[in-house]
């Protein structure tokens, strides 16, 4: 049995409103996003929707799984020319495809799920989307089509937890299992490049390339630090493999991620792992024969 959900955190900032559909979907969500502390759940049947979208300002938009994604990224658009860039919608969809996860990028769309969705992931991207009250999009498409996407990405937590949702929405027809190792893998490289090679200042980005063929799944990263040695951060990882809890806790402590040990679970779940010579550089693998 899954854990109670828990309420959403209480913020001292001003109160934000959110607009959504009533829709079954979404039930879980809205009753405990009700009583939330955090934000004003302004709730809609799909008629009134668009209306009440155009009509009053909103720090969140979520649509309904009832319209399509094209349509989505239509009324995205025009809220985008109404009332600027910043704009930020979370697109519900009743299934996604690799076609609309490129469209909902190019579209600077704040996230986008499939129904149905996991509880806490969407929880978490509606809280970080509502945290952050000026908002232009952190993620640039340079050229993308559903087997090869190369993007640019600012480097901020925001940017990173909306990078690995997008991840999940790209339904590659492999195993479960597969899809999670790649995705996992690409988070921790993903994050220890925003980190040590960003420090997560958002005027820097990391260029991000995702390929797919028959026979493999392939990610690149590229950082804007002066690299690192990656050999002694999986040396050194392996070397405190004997008190692992106690290594991160320490790196916890300094308020750090736990370092070597993501570059070191990548190597391990991964098919080729190889890094250039300056350390900020690097293409995972899996092999999907």
């Amino acid at each position: 049995m899954s854990a109670a959900p828990q309420p959403f955190p209480i913020s001292r900032q001003k109160i934000r409103r959110v607009l959504a559909v009533d829709d079954p979907s979404l039930r879980e969500f809205m009753s405990h996003a009700e009583f939330s502390p955090e934000f004003d759940l302004i709730k809609t049947t799909l008629d009134q929707f668009l209306t009440a979208a155009f009509r009053e300002r909103f720090d969140l938009i979520i649509t309904s799984p009832r319209t399509t994604v094209d349509q989505d990224i239509e009324l995205l658009e025009c809220l985008q020319k109404w009332r600027g860039e910043g704009v930020k919608v979370i697109i519900l969809a009743p299934q996604t495809t690799a076609q609309d996860v490129i469209a909902a990028l190019r579209a600077h769309a704040f996230a986008l799920f499939s129904i149905p969705f996991d509880y806490g992931s969407f929880t978490t991207i509606v809280e970080t989307a509502i945290s952050v009250p000026i908002w232009n999009d952190g993620i640039e498409v340079i050229s993308a089509k559903p087997d090869w996407i190369s993007l640019r990405v600012r480097c901020s937590m925001v940017c990173a937890e909306r990078m690995l949702q997008y991840g999940h929405q790209l339904r590659i027809d492999v195993p479960n299992e597969t899809r999670d190792t790649v995705l996992l893998s690409f988070r921790e490289l993903l994050l220890n490049a925003m980190e040590h090679g960003g420090r997560f200042n958002p005027t820097l980005k990391v260029d991000v390339g995702y390929l797919r063929t028959d026979s493999m799944i392939l990610y690149y990263l590229r950082d804007p630090g002066a690299g690192f040695d990656c050999i002694k951060a999986i040396t050194t990882a392996q070397s405190s493999v004997e008190d692992p809890l106690a290594n991160v806790a320490a790196r916890i402590k300094k308020g750090l991620r736990p370092g070597g040990f993501g570059i070191h679970l990548a190597n391990q779940m991964l098919d080729s792992l190889v890094y250039n010579e300056y350390g900020n550089e690097v293409v995972l693998i899996k092999n999907l024969r």
